[in-house]
């Protein structure tokens, strides 16, 4: 890179730079992290990862493929956020930094095939269609015998899929069963409605049983979290712009979401009249169904660990109301994982290419969830719920893992 470039390049930084700048470099944040915890390398801490964006827009580094690792490394959790005293903005500085690096085409091709699926309608239908296809036979056995996924290079995502269920038609509005208190949207995201029918259709159940007409916008799209995160700040942009036309045309109480992936990003759009209507479902339920709800519910003998995901915990900040509206149901019995468990190595389409790390958290997540002997265990987002039980399965090991509100759902009485 010459000297001319490098002072072009650095003047057209200064917004990344301000944002590096406010770092202290305290390294309150490195207990925190969780590749700093696996690897005790400095330039896997955030403090770490932003010097060297601060050296590489100064034109003191190159963008080498080692420099790019160290932040590509980045699971982008946020707990260093939740701690940092100086309020760094760091997903922002590490979104940026990667918008200035971003080339199409340069995705490998599981995450590729995972942006398809997730951007564009049509693709996603196929997609349904083609898992019916694929796991419904015995297709799925037989191409994991012939180690086909591994040959094409998806096996990180075919291990991902759980078992196929035949999903039921959405509609795009359901009626309040009794006492309508008000509308709400239901955002179902891009992998809700394809991996995780019976969240979709527990939300509705339950969003009904408390007396709200519920909206499922048929126009609404990917929240934009894996653009955003790849560094496609362009698509990320068309697709918020396309959730907030189709959720636009209600008078909505809340834009409620099943995933705090998802619900993350959607606060955080620049359409502030949108972002401040979403909410967490089990925070929403809490605030609207405190009372009534656990007067409807049957008994479950049972040990529940809950898995808080770092969106859920670090972002929309609702991590205390899941095991607050389970504690309902009678007889249940719920196990949080301690704060020292880092993030699960999901981490959106993280997992997918940084398998070698993914791994290693997730084995950390699960030889302390495991220690609890939970009947069932919860998470709140669908990439952490579906990671958790690949971990599982390779692990031959029968423990369900469902979001809280379908849990919720099984034991409303009829």
């Amino acid at each position: 890179m010459t000297a001319l470039w490098r002072r072009w390049f650095v003047q057209r930084d200064d917004a990344l730079l301000a944002d590096a700048d406010i770092c202290v470099k305290c390294g309150l944040c490195l207990p925190h992290c969780p590749t700093y915890k696996q690897t005790q390398d400095e330039n896997e801490s955030p403090r770490g990862r932003i010097a060297l964006i601060q050296a590489w827009a100064n034109g003191q580094l190159d963008a080498s493929e080692k420099l790019l690792g160290h932040l590509d490394n980045c699971l982008l959790c946020r707990s260093c956020e939740r701690v940092c005293p100086a309020v760094v903005p760091y997903s922002r500085l590490i979104d940026n930094f990667r918008s200035r690096r971003y080339l199409r085409g340069e995705a490998s091709l599981a995450l590729s095939l995972m942006k398809k699926v997730s951007h564009n309608k049509a693709v996603n239908r196929l997609a349904q269609k083609s898992l019916k296809f694929y796991q419904a036979g015995r297709l799925q056995k037989a191409a994991r015998v012939l180690k086909l996924p591994e040959l094409l290079h998806l096996d990180t995502i075919d291990r991902l899929l759980p078992e196929y269920h035949e999903p039921m038609p959405m509609q795009t509005y359901y009626a309040a069963q009794k006492h309508h208190k008000g509308d709400v949207g239901l955002f179902v995201g891009c992998m809700g409605q394809l991996l995780d029918h019976e969240t979709v259709n527990a939300a509705v159940k339950l969003l009904t049983a408390i007396g709200f007409n519920v909206h499922v916008p048929e126009q609404q799209a990917c929240c934009g979290a894996l653009a955003l995160h790849d560094g496609d700040r362009e698509t990320a942009e068309q697709l918020a712009a396309i959730n907030c036309r189709a959720f636009s045309g209600y008078s909505l109480e809340a834009i409620v979401t099943i995933a705090s992936g998802c619900g993350s990003r959607l606060q955080e759009y620049q359409q502030t009249e949108f972002a401040g209507k979403v909410i967490d479902i089990s925070r929403f339920l809490m605030q609207y169904a405190e009372k009534n709800l656990a007067e409807r519910l049957l008994p479950l003998d049972a040990t529940v660990c809950v898995h808080t995901p770092c969106s859920l915990k670090n972002v929309m900040r609702s991590e205390k109301e899941v095991a607050m509206l389970l504690r309902q149901i009678p007889g249940i019995a719920i196990k949080a994982l301690p704060e020292t468990i880092p993030c699960c190595g999901s981490a959106g389409s993280y997992m997918l290419d940084h398998a070698e790390m993914a791994q290693a958290l997730l084995g950390d997540l699960l030889a302390v969830a495991l220690e609890k002997q939970p009947g069932y265990l919860v998470s709140s987002n669908i990439g952490c719920a579906l990671h958790i039980a690949a971990g599982l399965r390779e692990r031959g090991i029968a423990l369900e893992v469902l979001h809280p509100v379908a849990l919720l759902a099984r034991q409303l009485k009829a």
